[in-house]
């Protein structure tokens, strides 16, 4: 029979009992005043009445605050509690993801952040109006735009979520409060509140998470039994080397599939170039870099081990089986909960965490959205007025509120909809593709022309969308099904009308099909691969349609437009012989006299 605690808790399918003490209250208040805080400092005592002051910091920030808002722009509510979801049902493969992180931060320091940083572009898409044409600019620009727009929702819902079921306090209510709260530190304060204020939330999520660990370990009777029950439970994996395409998670899917994933979130998101950008120097810069690197793989791993750790604790009583969570996502909540119910404050730490975590992403997400939508729809259109600078900022501003108030509404939305990790992973798959197939295009093919930038960015996009939209459509058909690993119910005391012993006994890379209808192939490629297959497509069409319709002359392409990797490919330029005349021997003679 599990342990007393388990038991008083698993007697029936709510969490009415698990609630907040005033102590989390306390904590979870602080934290968001601390934001507002950071916000009014340098809203009204460092004022920012420039576009650089606003979006880059004035660029005299250091490496370690950078990091720090890199690592919490980057770690969102959905991935703290999809993470430990994740390993919870389908095994710790998630923890290949150390190669990811280094693998990802290598390619961003060598290949796209020398070009970002040599051409000191405030917004990225600059980059491919130089290097192609505007309208290439402007369509990317525009699907960034929109996915941050459809993706800070997501990020928001997921920890109101988790919120709303510890303190029985409704999702519509706290949803905009959180909102709210993170856009008016964004709007007055800026890049510099936001880096602060992140760094802020990101300490608190980070001891967070080490302390939940820490009781959890102690929970369930120490590392060594935590690894052994996962271990027999099928919840260790790592070296699933697997290379189709169709297995839903394996070694290469992680390491390759998400390495290109974290291109587009790191490498080409004008998120991070902005902060990239709002160091002094390129090696300033690349020590951002590699402190995130790090900093990553630590915070993902203890997400796996969480995970693990999880499963040791349920593996008799799973509560997704029981119908004690409605949904897999709020299983963690449910579990920090539960073993720091004689911790008082630490159930309110870790959910303002998380909080903190959504309130990072939406702020980065705002405030660059604001700069975005600035300098590629409204600044052309600005006069050259002495007060150009202070009208921008004002204007960006706004566009944040407006930006943030649509976001709030979809919040609403969001709530109708079902799985929010797949949701999330779905939409980004469309976009994140051709995203950075046209920046990888650019700057690796020195070939590449607008006229195949166009056709390939297009084409991977009708692809994207039909392949993940097909494979929506069968899923909800239940026409492709992926299971998760086998739990249980067998020592759960719970109310008559829940089954016990309740087994589910299909492996979680193989999917069930009707095979009397089964789905086209495309549909069943695993989604890990989705951003890797938009890249390539564009890539490759591009290029081809590139040399199709005449490929440009490599002595006339600007060097800095491209890698040193690349550059030092390209041709040096030819300098153009002048042929010499003789001078008559009067003429210098008398220039001479002249001098004389």
């Amino acid at each position: 029979m599990i342990d007393n605690n388990t038991t008083s808790i698993l007697i029936g399918n709510k969490l009415e009992h698990l609630t907040f003490g005033w102590t989390d209250y306390t904590l979870f208040v602080f934290l968001l005043g601390i934001s507002m805080v950071i916000g009014v400092y340098f809203g009204f005592f460092k004022k920012q009445d420039s576009t650089t002051e606003y979006l880059l910091g004035g660029k005299t920030m250091s490496f370690f605050p950078i990091s720090m808002s890199l690592i919490a722009s980057h770690i969102s509510g959905v991935s703290l509690l999809g993470v430990p979801s994740e390993v919870y049902q389908h095994g710790s493969q998630y923890a290949a993801c150390i190669f990811t992180s280094f693998i990802t931060c290598s390619i961003i320091a060598y290949i796209y952040l020398p070009v970002f940083f040599k051409l000191q572009l405030t917004s990225i898409f600059e980059y491919l109006e130089i290097r192609f044409a505007r309208p290439v600019r402007l369509f990317a620009s525009f699907l960034y735009c929109l996915s941050l727009v459809i993706y800070i929702p997501l990020i928001i819902y997921v920890p109101a979520l988790a919120f709303s079921q510890a303190t029985a306090i409704n999702l519509h209510l706290i949803a905009p409060v959180i909102c709210i709260v993170c856009i008016f530190y964004t709007t007055i304060g800026g890049l510099k509140a936001v880096v602060w204020a992140d760094t802020v939330q990101m300490t608190v999520t980070v001891g967070s998470l080490f302390a939940v660990l820490l009781l959890g370990i102690r929970s369930v009777g120490g590392v060594t039994e935590i690894w052994k029950i996962a271990d027999e439970g099928g919840r260790v994996v790592f070296w699933n080397m697997n290379p189709s395409p169709f297995t839903r998670n394996s070694f290469w899917g992680m390491s390759v599939g998400m390495s290109t994933t974290w291109l587009v979130g790191i490498g080409i998101s004008q998120v991070s170039m902005q902060r990239f950008l709002a160091v002094p120097t390129m090696t300033e810069a690349r020590k951002s870099i590699a402190f995130m690197a790090v900093g990553l793989v630590v915070v993902k791993w203890v997400s796996v081990f969480t995970g693990l750790i999880m499963y040791a604790k349920y593996y008799k009583c799973d509560p997704i089986t029981a119908h004690v969570v409605s949904r897999s996502d709020q299983i963690l909540p449910y579990y920090v909960l539960d073993v720091a119910a004689n911790a008082p404050g630490l159930p309110g730490l870790f959910l303002a965490g998380l909080v903190s975590a959504g309130l990072a992403s939406m702020s980065g997400g705002l405030n660059t959205t604001a700069g975005t939508i600035y300098e590629d729809f409204i600044e052309p259109w600005m006069p050259d007025t002495p007060d150009k600078e202070k009208k921008a900022a004002t204007i960006m501003k706004i566009t944040v509120v407006i930006i943030g108030t649509i976001c709030v509404a979809l919040v609403f939305v969001v709530d109708r909809l079902g799985d929010v990790f797949q949701v999330s992973m779905s939409l980004t798959g469309i976009t994140a593709g051709s995203m950075l197939g046209l920046f990888s295009l650019g700057m690796l093919v020195p070939w590449a022309t607008t006229k195949g930038a166009v056709v390939g960015s297009s084409f991977s996009m009708a692809l994207m969308v039909w392949i993940i939209a097909g494979a929506q459509w069968n899923m909800a058909l239940k026409k492709l099904i992926y299971k998760p690993l086998p739990t249980s119910t067998a020592e759960c005391f719970l109310k008559d009308d829940i089954l016990n012993n309740h087994t589910t006994t299909m492996p979680t890379n193989v999917s069930t099909v009707d095979v009397d209808n089964e789905p086209f192939i495309l549909y069943t490629i695993s989604f890990m691969y989705y951003t890797l297959i938009g890249c390539l497509v564009v890539m490759v069409i591009g290029t081809i349609v590139s040399f199709l319709c005449g490929a440009p002359d490599l002595n006339e392409v600007n060097k800095d437009h491209f890698p040193p990797i690349i550059r030092r490919f390209l041709p040096r330029k030819k300098y153009t012989e002048v042929s010499l005349h003789n001078v008559p021997t009067s003429l210098i003679t008398e220039k001479s006299e002249l001098m004389s």
